[in-house]
């Protein structure tokens, strides 16, 4: 419910995608300034971003929701920084969800990192918070593409979410 969000009340709204400034380090240690174009940005304890144009482009029901990955990422953040583990209502446990989502986020990377082409956004493999976020847009937009090759982390966002998007797809 709403309250899963904490305090946090402020959306960011740029025209199209913004390009923030960071810095980055490399392996070897060296900063880098860095440019990234982005669609949406969640920040832990601040607003979410989002660029309109790509929210006009969410909810085609392709895969593609920026609106429902950063609102994500806002869930995982509501215990700590992002991780792929959001906090856990009673009826879930850390160690059952750790179970489902570890090796599936194991196995999507190796399928990822051998270049098999996947249906799933190849944008999950880049870490847990990311797989969190971006099986969030399939379960709500693709449910059948999450379901068939991770059915327990399905049936668990299922329970988490309290919803059941493939039974609405069916009726």
């Amino acid at each position: 419910d709403i309250d899963s969000y904490g305090r946090w009340q402020e959306i960011i709204i740029y025209p199209a995608e913004f390009v923030p400034e960071r810095e980055e380090m490399d392996d070897a240690g060296v900063v880098h300034h860095v440019r990234h174009p982005m669609s949406g940005e969640a920040w832990e304890g601040g607003p979410v971003v989002l660029s309109l144009e790509d929210v006009a482009w969410s909810g085609l029901c392709d895969g593609y929701n920026v609106v429902i990955h950063e609102f994500a990422h806002k869930l995982d953040m509501a215990n700590g920084a992002a991780n792929g583990l959001p906090r856990l209502h009673s009826g879930i446990r850390t160690e059952e969800w750790a179970g489902a989502f570890t090796p599936a986020f194991e196995h999507f990377c190796r399928r990822v990192n051998v270049g098999e082409e996947t249906e799933i956004d190849s944008y999950a493999s880049e870490n847990p918070a990311e797989f969190f976020a971006v099986l969030t847009e399939y379960f709500f937009e693709l449910p059948e593409v999450l379901h068939q090759p991770y059915p327990a982390v399905y049936e668990l966002m299922q329970r988490y979410y309290r919803q059941d998007p493939l039974a609405r797809r069916q009726a």
